[in-house]
């Protein structure tokens, strides 16, 4: 992958540098043109041959400072391993839908919570993710009420936020939408926005995960925006399991 952004970037370095150094060489010819035109008529050929060779001397400097930069930063650009992102992304997709389950679960707030903190070792007892995502999670969606709505994952988008020597952070944002069958079929229930995070060392390892559900103000507005700009990814997550297996009642109304 390395390889490939180093290829993309030469390929581009001839404009870069054609950019730089025709800025530096049009300033200069302002300059020292302005200069000879002071003089008027009588500017001698000694004068224009300065001149040039001022000229081919900047562009010379300025072309290697440029080259000399633009290899710098090619040493610095970090490789990214594109076999490794796919796995980290299988990984997040798996999280949310362990995270989102629950919506239609017969387990209490309680249960819910020790689950998750024994199923993943990076959550403890202070993880927002288990102290506030879950309970508000399950109120949301009417599983307190043992009366929860089943989703289904409608679109997932998951990119790389940042890469920090060995270890991967990922940012992801998740559209759940009710299912609906018989006489749910004209429920008002909407669907649902999960925004999470999570970071992986090498080997795949979660490291860290937080998750929030959006509010119903952001939810309106990302269901109005998906709508209009359906994700190209659409066709291959609404073929993913359901987050559970219960329907009814959205207590989330607002």
């Amino acid at each position: 992958m390395n390889e490939e952004i180093k290829d993309k970037l030469l390929q581009h370095a001839g404009k870069i540098l054609l950019g730089g150094t025709g800025a530096l060489l049009a300033l200069s010819v302002v300059t020292l043109g302005a200069g000879l035109l002071s003089d008027g008529p009588a500017a001698s050929d000694t004068q224009a041959d300065a001149v040039v060779h001022k000229l081919e001397r900047n562009l010379g400097d300025a072309q290697a400072k440029l080259t000399t930069q633009h290899t710098a930063l090619l040493v610095q650009l970090p490789g990214m391993d594109i076999e490794r992102v796919n796995r980290d992304t299988e990984t997040g997709r798996s999280l949310l839908l362990s995270l989102t389950d629950s919506s239609a679960s017969t387990r209490t707030v309680k249960e819910q919570q020790v689950l998750l903190d024994a199923r993943y070792g990076f959550l403890d007892h202070k993880s927002r993710v288990l102290t506030e995502f879950v309970p508000e999670w399950m109120t949301a969606t009417g599983a307190t009420k043992d009366a929860g709505t089943t989703y289904t994952l409608a679109d997932l988008d998951i990119g790389v936020s940042r890469v920090q020597g060995l270890n991967y952070s990922y940012t992801g944002v998740a559209r759940l939408d009710p299912v609906r069958v018989g006489p749910d079929q004209n429920s008002t229930t909407k669907s649902e926005f999960t925004v999470f995070t999570y970071s992986t060392s090498q080997d795949g390892t979660v490291t860290s995960l937080d998750a929030y559900r959006a509010s119903s103000k952001t939810r309106d507005t990302l269901a109005a925006a998906s709508e209009e700009q359906p994700s190209p990814q659409a066709d291959r997550v609404r073929k993913a399991p359901t987050a559970s297996a219960r329907t009814p009642e959205d207590p989330d109304e607002t």
